[in-house]
């Protein structure tokens, strides 16, 4: 269980809060499941986590804390996963003695262990990608790997957790840190109680079809060897789910492996645009997020992309590890940003200039013509017409 956010169950003998008397204080287990769905665009996550209740019959007092976490108080909510015919959410209390706590008053009629589920929005979770692309010596394809990197810094720790991440813009007007920054619902935030309530579940609908989506989806078993990713698209956001779950401790950031294409073809095509890459030819790669490429099955995130030549010893083919691979070792060749790549489009690499292939030119001669005259016979203007002799030598193979 996080030694963040505390969950405390009261059992009261009584109806009645107020009346209760030999109250018994367990402190709740910890969590069965969570599920983490992260939209980076606005520092947003989905957390949703299940726990099992024991319940006596009557009242019973539910406290939740998130001190020292960047969780959004108005956007907290319990549900009842198991006999809610018999269990009813009486009201939410913010005690204003102890900030950063709340207490559900839950009527039961149930006596019993039953599984309930905590869900809220919290910030400091985020997520980024970045590529990796290894040519073969001849450079005509290439293996292409994606990774996403999960990093966590919301004060909570996250053991066992399913992790989804969300490509595409939300816009909120309150920054969620900006919430969890509040003590509790001090001052103006006392008569914006209701309000509270209403921004967490506006908050609660932009995740909504996300979740709708991932719920009807079908389950993911983890591999032994290695964590893959499953994507989904959903209108104006795409949904990446890593298969399994993971633990994400506070502080630290994992990385986990989300795109791959091997034999990837791509092209390799030369600009001279002095007025936009300088005097020299400019060398790119060329691919498109498509099937014929390999790829294709989902839009790809901004992230940095890696570029790498395989090196082969000179007339003899490639030594191969125990995978098959070639191993006698990588030559740099790029690194660019690249923004979000939907599916079908091109990705392009900007490798630099090239010293293997030369531009020159060269005026052979100039001449003018058509001079044009004022009233006085002093010239105005005239036609200038020029013979360029433009050269490209091709030193690669």
């Amino acid at each position: 269980m996080s030694n963040r956010i505390a969950l405390i169950l009261v059992f009261l003998t009584a109806c009645s809060a107020g009346v209760a008397k030999n109250v018994d204080l367990v402190t709740l287990p910890g969590r069965d499941t969570v599920q983490l769905t992260i939209y980076n665009s606005e520092d947003l996550t989905l957390v949703k986590e299940t726990r099992q209740v024991t319940l006596k019959k009557g009242v019973n007092q539910l406290q939740f804390s998130w001190a020292n976490t960047l969780i959004d108080p108005t956007s907290v909510m319990f549900r009842v996963l198991e006999h809610a015919d018999q269990i009813e959410l009486l009201d939410t209390v913010f005690p204003g003695q102890k900030p950063q706590h709340l207490i559900w008053n839950i009527d039961s009629k149930f006596e019993g262990q039953v599984k309930v589920e905590v869900s809220y929005f919290t910030s400091g979770l985020t997520w980024s990608m970045d590529y990796v692309g290894i040519s073969d010596a001849d450079e005509t394809k290439m293996h292409f790997r994606g990774y996403v990197r999960v990093f966590n810094n919301s004060g909570e720790e996250y053991d066992n957790a399913q992790v989804r991440m969300i490509v595409g813009t939300v816009n909120l007007v309150e920054k969620i840190a900006d919430l969890a920054r509040r003590r509790g619902l001090e001052g103006a935030a006392l008569d914006d109680a209701a309000k509270g309530k209403f921004r967490g579940e506006a908050l609660r609908q932009v995740a909504a079809r996300a979740d709708m989506e991932a719920q009807n989806a079908p389950a993911t078993e983890a591999p032994a060897e290695t964590k893959m990713i499953v994507k989904e698209g959903l209108s104006e956001y795409f949904l990446f789910t890593v298969a399994g779950t993971e633990s994400v401790p506070n502080g630290w950031s994992k990385r986990m492996q989300a795109v791959e294409a091997v034999d990837v073809p791509f092209d390799i095509v030369y600009r001279m645009r002095a007025y936009q890459y300088g005097p020299r030819p400019v060398r790119f790669l060329i691919w498109r997020n498509d099937d014929e490429h390999k790829l294709g099955e989902s839009p790809l995130p901004d992230g940095q992309v890696n570029l790498y030549r395989q090196l082969a010893p000179v007339g003899l083919p490639p030594l191969a590890d125990d995978g098959g691979r070639p191993s006698d070792g990588l030559a740099f060749v790029a690194r660019q940003q690249i923004r979000y790549v939907p599916i079908k489009a091109e990705i392009e690499i900007n490798t630099g200039p090239d010293d293997l292939v030369v531009y020159e030119t060269r005026r052979m001669r100039m001449e003018r013509l058509n001079f044009a005259f004022d009233r006085w016979n002093n010239v105005t203007g005239w036609d200038e017409k020029a013979l360029w002799n433009d050269t490209i030598r091709n030193y690669r193979t």
